[in-house]
């Protein structure tokens, strides 16, 4: 990488937790290199997130196709013509998913000079340097093993990439904070224990915990903290939300569809702790310097482990003769929806990992 003001895109197409899990990799580019300027290539819908990391300095957004499909989505050709009226503004291009032909295509029609991601069939032909693709990597190494490529003289290799950030990598605005303060003080949230939050969907029904289980952990924790828990959440997920106020008999509290990306980051930053299944809103937690529990199915914890120092977190898993089985869809177990995996989590065991991680006795 030069050493005169090197200007750098760094491309994530997909989901909130991949975004977030990738831009530890901007954070240490920045440190390794002070004067890079670093552009975030992400969906529009992420926009709010990576315009929050102090590591980047500009924020393009692209109409990518849904990760799960690949479909080639509407005006891709207009976008495509749109990066390639963007030559010559930058040097290098990094792209840490595996398997990206569409932020590949983007950075190719852009002429950028140097372009680094993985030896993956739908990507390696618009790279000019292609990374082996190292199996079962965790995500946030994979986007270091990248941004290690791009620095003149350092090659990382897996082993070199441990260091956890001890700082939070997405730091909510001033109006983020409002944002927050008033939701809770419409809500009225009582107690005089700590502010804990759940945050039970995870846009895929494989990663699901039984809304029976969310319930009787609501209560679980209003009997041992004295406080209400705040179920987050989007619009699309209300009903679900609803469902499991009403299994805590009132214990939880709602806030479907209350809050933005950047307010719903305000709120994990308040909160003492956040218990998540695996999922986008339970790395924006760690990702802003909140204690996280993680409620694990068939992913990989080496893959998408909350990426934070073992103090702040917990991960609450069982591990099964098939699990993990690394996929969101058609399983070894033939599930649609709540995988064995995940209905052998038990409440308790998310009630202990919670008072471990607070330091009070559940």
């Amino acid at each position: 990488m030069s050493a005169s003001a090197p200007r750098l895109l760094l491309a994530r197409p997909d989901h909130l937790g991949d975004l977030l899990l990738s831009l530890p990799a901007a954070v240490w580019l920045r440190a390794a290199v002070p004067n890079v300027r670093i552009t975030a290539l992400v969906p529009q819908a992420l926009a709010p997130i990576a315009q929050r990391c102090p590591a980047i300095d500009a924020t393009l957004t692209a109409r990518f196709p849904p990760p799960e499909t690949g479909a080639v989505p509407d005006g891709w050709r207009m976008t495509l013509a749109e990066f390639a009226r963007m030559r010559d503004r930058f040097d290098v291009a990094l792209l840490p998913r595996i398997d990206d032909p569409w932020s590949g295509a983007l950075a190719a029609a852009a002429d950028i000079p140097s372009r680094i991601g993985f030896d993956h069939p739908q990507t390696r032909n618009h790279l000019t340097t292609a990374l082996v693709v190292p199996p079962h990597l965790h995500v946030t190494r994979l986007a270091l093993l990248v941004a290690g490529a791009a620095v003149d003289g350092l090659r990382l290799s897996e082993r070199h990439i441990t260091a956890l950030p001890e700082t939070p990598w997405i730091v909510p605005t001033d109006a983020d904070h409002r944002e927050a303060q008033a939701v809770l003080d419409a809500d009225n949230i009582r107690g005089d224990g700590p502010l804990i939050a759940l945050h039970p969907g995870a846009g895929w029904p494989l990663k699901s915990w039984p809304v029976e289980r969310w319930g009787q952990l609501a209560r679980r924790v209003e009997q041992v903290y004295r406080v209400r828990p705040l179920i987050t959440g989007g619009a699309t997920e209300q009903a679900m939300i609803a469902s499991i106020v009403e299994e805590s008999a009132g214990a939880a509290v709602s806030l479907a569809a209350s809050l933005s990306l950047g307010g719903l980051a305000a709120l994990y930053a308040r909160a003492s702790a956040v218990i998540a299944i695996d999922s986008g809103p339970l790395h924006l937690a760690a990702a802003v310097g909140t204690p996280v529990v993680g409620i694990y199915g068939p992913a990989g914890i080496d893959e998408f482990g909350p990426w934070v120092p073992a103090e702040r977190q917990r991960v609450v898993h069982v591990r099964l003769p098939c699990s993990p089985c690394r996929t969101l869809s058609s399983p070894p177990c033939g599930a649609l929806s709540q995988p064995a995996c995940l209905r052998a989590v038990q409440v308790e065991a998310v009630v202990t990992a919670l008072g471990e991680l607070l330091g009070i006795p559940s």
